[in-house]
């Protein structure tokens, strides 16, 4: 495929911990917080997922009274740029956490570019003491079902280290992933990351952004990101819990973005059809079988020949999405975006 050099990931990774959930650790959760068992068994029971924002003593009290199965990267464009990092991209990542215990995590450090006071360096040279965002992530093992409880230290926010380093980057960046809005607690955070979105277009016309939805629980926010940034999008990427969220229908929406990457474990397609890539398409699909099928992200070379079945039983669902948005988003000629 013919893969860029180099793409913007933003706005969000962070370190996710993964727990398939038992009753025991359902019966400790209920002992904390009858109100998070509550919402958690809501959303095993009706087998949607779910993101809420928890607070310091619910963070601490995870960290210190639950096992997780797995720490890893987490965040849309922290795994975004996972696969994005193993295909071979120079990824320049922005996170308002880039602390060593998630830098290190990251699978191709070398690839993983962060902001610091002096330029841009990979993920494995940067010093940092700024405390994590952890997610955690309770998954249902049988229905494969998603509840994620979200701690940010601190609101979402643009980051000035990257924001005046991208500046030099940007003649020579094809392609922005961008995720996270579904983060933000109020409308008006929304126009200072559609500005900087923006000021990135103003610098590099040729430059094409793709959005990666989420889960919003706040549906001001989600009014705003529609309003503010549809209309600098090239494609919208959304799953079917994603796409009942909005004001639009799925036959709608290439009225309000150029396009539109839909995505769930059955059903991959582009909507309006005419501007669907069909070897980007079968490349993504083949990204994320590997990923189903191993845990891990697929280089090039992993997926040349390889299925795109869809597997049964993966052995993590948590990121799969964003791997296989980010596949075909890179795998795009920007010449038919």
């Amino acid at each position: 495929m013919d893969l860029p050099a180099s793409a913007i990931f933003a706005f969000n990774a962070n370190l996710d911990h993964l727990r398939f959930t038992n009753d025991a650790d359902l019966a400790k959760i209920e002992e904390f917080s009858p109100q998070l068992s509550s919402q958690i068994n809501e959303c095993f029971s009706w087998g949607v997922q779910k993101e809420v924002a928890i607070d310091v003593r619910a963070c601490e009290f995870f960290l210190s009274k639950m096992e997780f199965d797995k720490i890893l990267v987490g965040g849309q464009a922290g795994n975004a740029a996972e696969q994005a990092s193993a295909l071979g991209v120079k990824c320049f990542l922005h996170t308002n956490f880039a602390n060593e215990d998630l830098l290190k995590r990251f699978s191709c450090p070398e690839k993983i570019m962060v902001a610091g006071e002096k330029g841009f360096v990979p993920a494995g040279q940067l010093s940092s003491s700024i405390k994590s965002a952890h997610h955690f992530v309770f998954e249902n093992k049988e229905s494969r079902t998603r509840f994620i409880a979200s701690y940010d230290p601190f609101p979402m926010h643009l980051e000035d280290n990257f924001c005046f380093n991208i500046a030099k980057e940007l003649p020579g960046v094809k392609k922005a992933f961008v995720g996270g809005l579904h983060l933000l607690k109020t409308p008006e955070r929304v126009s200072k990351f559609a500005e900087e979105i923006r000021r990135w277009k103003q610098a590099n016309p040729a430059l094409r952004v793709f959005l990666e939805l989420g889960d919003f629980s706040d549906k001001s926010v989600l009014k705003a990101t529609e309003k503010e940034l549809f209309p600098l999008i090239d494609i919208l990427g959304l799953n079917e819990v994603e796409l009942a969220q909005l004001s639009y229908d799925l036959e709608e929406l290439p009225s309000a973005v150029p396009s539109v990457l839909f995505h769930s474990p059955r059903e991959q397609f582009v909507l309006p059809v005419q501007k669907q890539d069909a070897a980007a398409l079968e490349f993504a699909k083949r990204c994320a079988s590997y990923k189903a099928k191993t845990g891990g992200f697929a280089k090039e070379a992993d997926v040349i020949g390889a299925s795109a079945e869809f597997v049964e039983t993966p052995v993590q669902t948590v990121g799969l999405g964003d791997a296989f948005s980010c596949a075909y988003f890179m795998a795009l000629s920007t010449r038919g975006i």
